[in-house]
């Protein structure tokens, strides 16, 4: 980075006075967006990773299976200080909006109640049964 790219005040910052800082936001050569229907994850000690996924379900079944392929888009790694200020961030958003659009509904399983496979086979994944 070169000094050309950090903004510069004119008055230098005095003893005791927050210093003014800057932020200048672009993007990377290579950003791509990506549009996912939903997110899985893990966490250790030392990072939060998320990645997000959209699913490409086969038209039709064989033999009473429905066979959805899973396609992980990308992944996230964070720290657990961004972690943490992500959750805030995301759930104040969505306080935003609902209080703009009204309640956002959850989806749930037709049989079970909540999403994913369970090994009974009691739940069914949302849009897919």
């Amino acid at each position: 980075m070169t000094d050309e790219n950090i903004p510069q005040t004119n008055a230098p910052a005095q003893p005791g006075q927050p210093l003014e800082i800057v932020i200048e936001v672009s993007k990377e050569e290579d950003f791509k967006r990506f549009y996912a229907i939903g997110a899985i994850g893990v966490n250790n000690i030392y990072d939060f990773r998320v990645s997000f996924y959209n699913d490409d379900p086969e038209i039709g079944q064989r033999n009473g299976v429905k066979k959805i392929h899973r396609k992980i888009g990308t992944e996230v790694i964070l720290s657990p200080v961004a972690a943490k200020e992500l959750a805030r961030w995301l759930m104040q958003n969505v306080k935003d909006y609902e209080n703009k659009f009204g309640e956002i509904k959850g989806q749930t399983g037709a049989k079970g109640g909540s999403k994913g496979t369970s090994d009974d086979d009691s739940t069914v994944l949302d849009g897919y049964a």
